[in-house]
């Protein structure tokens, strides 16, 4: 079964695994690619399925294994992911090994499973879709990720003078419905929605993230319940919290560090429509979407990945 191995020196921790002692653990006769500045790593998949690979894997971080899945959605071809980044949320999602060398001999094994793919505006994502308070700030997020240490005062300026947003959500069920085992949101909420059969919510909110798996951004575990093999989105809305508030619960979820339980609206649903009455910041899995508003939905077992265990495991 022949196989393509595409790895990417530059990720966080590849340095520490070179591209022999994985290719070492993979099945004998694997290609290599050397990714480098200016490839694309989606271009490299459409060009493996041309070649007739039965299955591709990735060491790198989010942004390269995620590129390489977005091209493999819908197809025969089997993603291996080698968590090479900094946080390799997709990996953890999936239950997979954080050792790049274990998660080579986990594709060298052969098990698979399907996973879920999420869409936004027709846009494939594997983590996170937020729109908000998160997005707003992820530009300089990413500039103190690479260093930027000097803009950490104005993230939280920015953070601070934030307002709450309208949003208008529009859902595929009834809200009670959409409640679903999400027992931990506030008891108001409860109430409110188990009293209604409306599928539209209005409402103020410093944010609201749609997530297929549990882990974004900086490992934060913002949908513990979510799993990216259960055929639902996950929507989360912080409403409740105060700047104070929501910095402490993103602190206290880095990673599951802490028991998980904030003063958070949580729903389960099939698809969704985030809206307003003013365009907001968004991204996709860290990626600032220019679109709005955002049609959203989940595309049950469109991508067959290598894995050690079922994402559903406890």
């Amino acid at each position: 079964m022949p196989g393509l191995l595409i790895y990417n020196a530059a990720a966080g921790t590849a340095s520490k695994f070179p591209a022999r002692r994985l290719l070492a653990e993979l099945p004998a006769g694997t290609q290599l690619h050397e990714f480098v500045e200016g490839d694309d790593p989606a271009a490299l998949a459409h060009a493996a399925r041309e070649a007739g690979v039965a299955w591709i894997a990735v060491a790198g971080g989010d942004g390269t294994v995620e590129a390489v899945a977005g091209a493999l959605v819908n197809s025969p071809i089997i993603l291996g992911i080698i968590p090479c980044g900094t946080y390799n949320n997709f990996a953890l999602s999936a239950g997979l090994p954080a050792d790049p060398l274990e998660a080579a001999r986990v594709i060298a094994a052969g098990a698979t499973r399907p996973v879920d793919v999420g869409f936004v505006n027709g846009r494939p994502f594997f983590e996170c879709v937020g729109a908000g308070l998160d997005a707003a700030l992820f530009p300089l997020g990413e500039e103190i990720k690479s260093g930027g240490i000097t803009k950490w005062f104005d993230l939280l300026l920015r953070a601070r003078d934030y307002p709450r947003q309208h949003f208008e959500l529009q859902l595929d069920r009834p809200l009670h419905e959409a409640l679903g085992r999400s027992a931990r949101s506030p008891r108001q909420w409860i109430a409110h929605v188990c009293a209604s059969r409306r599928t539209a919510i209005r409402l103020r909110a410093l944010m609201v993230t749609v997530s297929n798996g549990p882990y974004y951004g900086m490992n934060f575990q913002v949908a513990p319940h979510a799993r990216i093999d259960d055929g639902k989105l996950t929507v989360s809305i912080f409403k409740r919290y105060s700047k104070l508030e929501l910095a402490w619960h993103f602190f206290s979820i880095r990673a599951g560090r802490r028991a998980y339980a904030p003063r958070l609206a949580t729903l389960s649903v099939g698809t969704i429509k985030i809206h307003g009455p003013r365009r907001l910041h968004a991204h996709l899995d860290g990626t600032l979407l220019d679109q709005w508003p955002l049609e959203i939905g989940i595309r049950p077992g469109a991508l067959r990945v290598f894995t050690s265990t079922s994402p559903t495991s406890p």
